[in-house]
């Protein structure tokens, strides 16, 4: 199996995926390759490679999200694919109802506050393990409901919902349904055309390994055809090369929601981080993370965690309560294992580059702590 080896490690213990994941050692050659080496040649069809450089992102990306690359949108980020998705609802008169929940990471609730402008109303679920219930979703399925944002991995409770079962019964229903993948992808089995939501976002940071700023949205041919964009470009267009300012016409799929002028460079790195995922297979990455975390989780007592630990409902991360969260920090700064905090706790995660001896370490220098 892929592992430390493909990637820039720390001389540190990297329990932080979470947050960005490792730079993989191709990213280096793949934008050399696909972004700067076009542009210091100064050629004259630049674009043609830079293009080719984002398609690969959307080759790579595909299978580790279970999707095709022509359904993929590449962005800028999540907050601004979300406000995408939302501005371009095709309107229904009865149906003013967003619905989100309160563990959701904040940026997804700034966005959605926005279509307060135009008349919806936020409906939050309450938070915490019950997410993990397809029940605890109920109210995000009534008639007046246009949209449900269903957080697949939850960054703080690490509870993981059950996605496929909300975007059937959002489908049965007439709602809209975006799932955020951020803390999934690449970590957590993800197959959007076996999960069939309308929608789905994520970014390449975290788990994918693939920097900032390579982000995406993900639509099906069917969904995209309902829905009309406000934040278009002329890379929204038909024929972004006809240069007819009196004639715009939306793309086919996804790419409508594309804009203007894309970034490349993001992209070409990303994909380095992408196509490391994608050999190393998504099934085998997760038995291996749960492996590392149930390892942990056994070598801890029960009461210290403030997130889900429960298998098969929870991601890749941990938040671990501890006496002085300060202390704390400063401890495990001082033993090499790199961390953040979050809660009043410590939170962790495991990805595929991290092994069973550091997992090992992590417990030796955080049970004291506790």
């Amino acid at each position: 199996m892929i592992g430390r080896d493909a990637f820039f490690a720390p001389e540190a213990r990297y329990f932080l995926s979470h947050s960005v994941g490792l730079m993989p050692r191709a990213a280096a050659s793949a934008l050399e390759d696909g972004f700067l080496s076009p542009w210091r040649e100064a050629k004259a069809d630049a674009w043609r490679d830079w293009l080719a450089a984002i398609e690969a992102f959307r080759r790579s990306l595909a299978p580790v999200i279970g999707a095709r690359p022509s359904d993929i949108c590449p962005q800028t980020n999540i907050s601004g694919a979300l406000s995408k998705i939302l501005f371009s609802l095709p309107e229904r008169a009865r149906r003013k109802k967003i619905a989100l929940t309160e563990d959701d990471f904040p940026t997804v609730g700034f966005v959605l506050a926005q279509a307060r402008r135009i008349g919806y109303e936020l409906v939050f679920l309450p938070g915490g393990a019950r997410l993990a219930d397809i029940d605890a979703w109920a109210p995000a399925f009534h008639d007046d409901v246009q949209l449900v944002l269903a957080t697949h991995v939850f960054s703080n409770s690490g509870v993981k919902a059950p996605v496929r079962e909300i975007a059937e019964r959002a489908r049965r229903r007439g709602v809209f349904s975006v799932l955020d993948i951020a803390q999934s992808a690449g970590a957590v089995p993800v197959d959007l055309e076996a999960f069939a939501p309308d929608f789905a976002i994520g970014t390449s940071v975290k788990y994918l390994c693939g920097g900032p700023g390579a982000a995406f949205l993900w639509t099906p041919a069917e969904t995209a055809a309902r829905c009309s964009p406000i934040d278009v470009g002329w890379f929204s267009h038909a024929d972004p090369f006809e240069f007819d300012i009196h004639n715009f016409r939306y793309a086919e799929g996804a790419a409508r929601y594309w804009g203007g002028t894309p970034s490349v460079a993001p992209f070409a790195a990303a994909a380095a981080g992408a196509g490391v995922i994608a050999r190393a297979g998504v099934d085998a990455i997760f038995e291996r993370n749960q492996a590392l975390f149930t390892r942990f989780v056994d070598a801890m007592p029960a009461a210290r965690f403030r997130s889900h630990t429960k298998q098969g409902e929870r991601g890749s991360s941990v938040i671990v309560a501890v006496r002085s969260p300060a202390e704390a920090s400063d401890a495990l700064a001082r033993a090499r294992i790199l961390h953040d905090m979050r809660q009043g706790g410590v939170r962790l995660s495991f990805h595929l580059y991290n092994t069973e001896e550091e997992v090992d370490a992590l417990i030796e220098a955080i049970a004291p702590l506790t």
